[in-house]
């Protein structure tokens, strides 16, 4: 049972695939003015049928919940020991959650008779850690990061040991303030940034592991910590590291950059590319461009508040993200969703009245977060939790208030036509 800039372009050649949802395009065609072509679809900026949705993987303080995505009605999965936190977004596969807890775990958990199937530590090091890592599952293996450096990859079925990689420079298995990135899969390869020391003044890396052994096979400092996900499409890598380095991977040689004070996980679909990202010269104002991705201009650029580095992401000539007002809290949000149109920037909606946690999580025409409803009702403590929006309005579906406080992990969406989550997450 469960326990309680430059880069040397010789080097580069990782993966993550970033999808908000499998590769289906359910977009609605607008015209260059920003109209829908097809009025008789209702005027729906984008298409899909949300009865695909079945649910939504949550969590509050120590449970994982499954949320009806039709409902908002939550069920509990499992009850982890007091203080628990977890990392999100989880990952599932075939009726199984898996989930990396803060004990330096990962977790698999069964839907259909909420049991606890397994857990596998990483290491000796089953303590409360601040650097454990979201779950990637993929070909029957789990990986992920946790306290200490140490990486994993464990068997999706069983939980057992495959083999075990540590990012600190030295070998060690006992420095605690090493920290990484979620491992990220591609072909026979895993990749893991390792971020730069807190007291100790080691550079960030970036270690290249064979995907059956983990083997290392290359390891090469950076100089800067990757900011958000880095994208491959077709022969191209996007990398967002302060600036965002577009890379040829034959040549491994850097084809153009965008250089600006920071930027996050960019998103790309057909030839156009969005990033949000603080301009160069910059500290806190953000902005979210548009760029063609041939060209390498910009065609529109939005201005989106305080310095958070959203995920935007696209459904067909849709750009969902959000806008942040700033707060006086620290590593607080006070952020409000809208969509624009991809081709011209032009605003479709913006919810004023509902500030939310989380960059936009879409499925089959709904988009899915964490925040608060203001206008809901008079009862401001009912005004807050897990909630579901009409993508084509903005419009709050249903709230759950039962998430109002303790620990969130990004929403994931289980459907009958894949699984679902924010920009970075890899679909299925």
């Amino acid at each position: 049972m469960k326990k309680r800039q430059i880069i040397n372009y010789f080097f580069l050649s990782l993966f993550t695939i970033v999808m908000a949802s499998c590769s289906k395009d359910d977009g609605v065609e607008l015209n260059e003015n920003g109209e829908v072509i097809h009025p008789e679809k209702g005027g729906q900026i984008v298409s899909g049928d949300p009865a695909l949705n079945n649910f939504i993987i949550a969590a509050k303080d120590e449970t994982i919940y499954t949320v009806d995505a039709q409902t908002g009605e939550e069920t509990v999965i499992y009850a982890f020991p007091d203080l628990t936190d977890f990392m999100g977004p989880s990952d599932y596969n075939k009726g199984i959650i898996y989930v990396t807890s803060d004990d330096n775990s990962i977790n698999a958990l069964s839907v259909a008779d909420r049991r606890f199937l397994w857990d596998r530590y990483m290491l000796e090091f089953d303590f409360g850690s601040m650097g454990a890592t979201r779950p990637i599952c993929i070909d029957g293996v789990c990986y992920a990061s946790g306290g200490s450096g140490v990486v994993v990859a464990v068997d999706e079925v069983t939980g057992t040991l495959k083999w075990y990689y540590t990012t600190d420079p030295n070998g060690k298995l006992d420095n605690v303030l090493n920290v990484n990135k979620a491992p990220v899969v591609y072909g026979d390869k895993v990749y893991v940034f390792s971020n730069k020391g807190y007291f100790s003044g080691v550079a960030s890396y970036l270690h290249i592991l064979d995907k059956e052994t983990g083997r290392l096979i290359l390891r090469q400092e950076l100089p800067y910590e990757p900011s958000g996900a880095p994208v491959f499409i077709e022969n191209t890598m996007y990398l967002p590291a302060k600036n965002l380095y577009v890379i040829d991977l034959d040549t491994l040689n850097t084809l153009w950059m965008l250089e600006v004070n920071a930027v996050g996980t960019p998103f790309i679909s057909g030839d156009k590319l969005v990033v949000n990202a603080i301009p160069y010269g910059q500290s806190i104002g953000s902005v979210l461009y548009c760029l063609d991705k041939n060209t390498k201009s910009i065609l529109w650029e939005v201005e989106t508040g305080a310095n958070s580095l959203w995920a935007p992401l696209i459904v067909g000539n849709v750009v969902f993200s959000n806008y942040d007002k700033g707060t006086s809290f620290p590593a607080a949000t006070n952020a409000k969703p809208f969509a624009l149109d991809l081709r011209n920037g032009e605003q479709l909606w913006k919810n004023e009245d509902v500030t939310v946690d989380f960059s936009p999580v879409y499925a089959n025409g709904i988009l899915f977060t964490h925040g608060h409803d203001i206008l809901r009702n008079n009862n401001d403590q009912n005004s807050v939790g897990l909630l579901a929006m009409d993508a084509n309005t903005g419009e709050t579906l249903w709230l759950n208030p039962l998430f109002r406080f303790g620990s969130h992990i990004v929403p994931l969406v289980v459907a009958d036509n894949g699984v679902f989550g924010p920009s970075y997450y890899r679909g299925k």
